[in-house]
């Protein structure tokens, strides 16, 4: 086969593999579940101590330890739900004044009754850094709920 012609045939399967990938891709986004935000709490810093939320007939108590939310340490995350039921329960950490990445935390039940899981927060160039802990709860919908706080280094 000449040349020409079998690098024209690799660049259409190219193209035609890349486009399959890109609709399956979007297919699979489609199908991931839709997750219900809800506005963060009014008056609450994370780095000072636990915030509540009132949600659904309970209240979500969540809390960052220890106080301060120190970086490069470990970080208990805490949640305590009154009057509410949850299948699975995750914490997403993101930076909100710059993209520091994915940090999910999966919460597991504990002996309190509580969810609890452990994470470690990245050092950061900027000095003040602006970050929102997304408690995401798998109820008979999929809710999340934003609490912000911030650290300095």
């Amino acid at each position: 086969m000449n040349r020409a012609i079998r690098g024209v045939l690799y660049l259409a399967m190219f193209v035609l593999f890349s486009a399959l990938a890109f609709f399956a891709a979007r297919h699979w986004q489609n199908l991931q579940d839709d997750w219900v935000r809800l506005a963060p709490p009014v008056d609450c810093d994370l780095a000072q101590g636990p915030c509540r939320y009132p949600l659904a007939g309970g209240v979500l108590t969540f809390s960052v330890l220890p106080p301060g939310v120190p970086l490069m340490k470990p970080l208990e995350l805490r949640l305590v739900m009154e009057g509410l039921e949850a299948d699975a329960v995750a914490v997403e950490i993101r930076g909100l004044n710059m993209d520091m990445g994915l940090n999910r935390t999966r919460l597991l039940p504990d002996a309190g009754g509580g969810w609890s899981g452990e994470t470690i927060l990245p050092l950061c160039s900027q000095r003040r850094m602006q970050w929102e802990a997304a408690v995401q709860l798998e109820m008979q919908e999929h809710v999340e709920v934003p609490f912000h706080f911030q650290t300095r280094r």
